[in-house]
C-alpha cells in the first residue's frame, strides 16, 4: 500500500503512515462491522466486545464469541497499521492452545475464513 501511495499519488514515504491513519476509519468502526457480521451471519452466536479496564486481563482479543460450541477470539487491527503487541501475540498463541481460534482481522471476510476453517 505504501508504494502505491507513493508511486500513484506522490505521497512521500515518511508520510504515509500518517496519510492512512488520516484516511482510514477507526479501530472501532471495523470492531463494529465485524460484530454485526458476526451476528447476522450467525444468529444463534454469542458475541461480544471485551472492555478493558483496571481488572479485566491485558491482551484479551476485542471480540470474543461462541459460535456452534467453539470460542473464537478476534484481534481487530485496522489494515496496514495495526501491530500486535507482544501480550496480544501471547494471549492467542495460549487461546489456541486451550483448542479455542483466534486471529487477526481487519475485514469480515477474515474472520469468516477463520470460522470457516473449523
Amino acid at each position: 500500500m505504501s508504494r502505491y501511495l507513493q508511486d500513484r499519488y506522490g505521497v512521500p514515504g515518511d508520510k504515509v503512515d500518517a496519510v492512512l491513519r488520516e484516511c482510514l476509519p477507526s479501530e472501532s468502526a471495523y470492531q463494529t462491522i465485524i460484530m454485526e457480521w458476526i451476528r447476522n451471519t450467525y444468529p444463534r452466536s454469542f458475541v461480544w466486545k471485551a472492555a478493558a479496564g483496571p481488572y479485566s486481563r491485558g491482551g484479551i482479543p476485542d471480540i470474543c464469541a461462541i459460535i456452534n460450541g467453539r470460542f473464537y477470539g478476534f484481534e481487530v487491527k485496522r489494515p496496514y497499521l495495526g501491530k500486535l503487541s507482544r501480550l496480544q501475540e501471547e494471549t492467542i498463541k495460549a487461546i489456541k492452545a486451550a483448542g479455542g481460534k483466534a486471529a487477526v482481522v481487519s475485514f469480515p471476510e477474515q474472520v469468516a475464513e477463520v470460522i470457516g476453517g473449523g
